[in-house]
Order: structure tokens, then C-alpha cells, then sequence
């Protein structure tokens, strides 16, 4: 007879409506441990981030400088040069171009 109201009690809990229901506690202790590992993380990276930056910003500067110096410089020599030096600086920055694509 016990095993029958075991039984029944079970299949009450199974189909009835959950009525003890309570939400979780408001942070457990693998919580807080998961995102003080994921905000170190992402402190270390963006600490990473900026001296990456720091590092590659005076390069990116420069080469944007020497970028500009170079064009007006070829600027200058296409309109100065005769048709065939014009077609070969044509075929060269072409060349060129095609191996800075991504």
C-alpha cells in the first residue's frame, strides 16, 4: 500500500502544476566566480588592446604619411612622363595592388 501512494504521489507531482516553485538565490558562489573570471579576462584584454594600439598608432600614422608622399610623388612623375613610363607604373601599382588585397 505504500509503494500505491508513492506511486500516486509521484504522478500528482508530474501532472499537476509546480506550486513550491522559487526562483534561484540572487548570485551563487560558481556565478560570482564565473564572472570575476570573465571580467579579468576582459580587463586583460582590453589593457592588451590598448597597448597594441599605443604600440601600432605612431606606425599606422607614418606609413599614412609616406602613403600620401609617395602618391604625390608618382602624381608628379605620370604627369611629367611619356606614355609608355606612364603605362608601366600603370601595370607595376597594379601589381602591387593586387598583392595588398585582403
Amino acid at each position: 500500500m505504500d509503494d500505491e501512494k508513492f506511486r500516486s504521489e509521484l504522478l500528482m507531482r508530474k501532472f499537476e502544476p509546480i506550486s513550491d516553485w522559487k526562483p534561484a538565490g540572487v548570485r551563487s558562489d560558481i556565478t560570482q566566480t564565473f564572472k570575476s573570471i570573465f571580467n579579468e579576462t576582459l580587463e586583460e584584454a582590453q589593457k592588451r588592446k590598448e597597448v597594441l594600439e599605443r604600440a601600432l598608432g605612431p606606425m599606422a600614422l607614418e606609413a599614412w604619411t609616406k602613403i600620401q608622399d609617395m602618391a604625390g610623388f608618382l602624381e608628379d612623375t605620370t604627369i611629367k612622363s611619356s606614355k609608355e613610363a606612364r603605362s608601366f607604373l600603370a601595370k607595376t601599382l597594379e601589381a602591387v595592388a593586387q598583392k595588398l588585397k585582403p
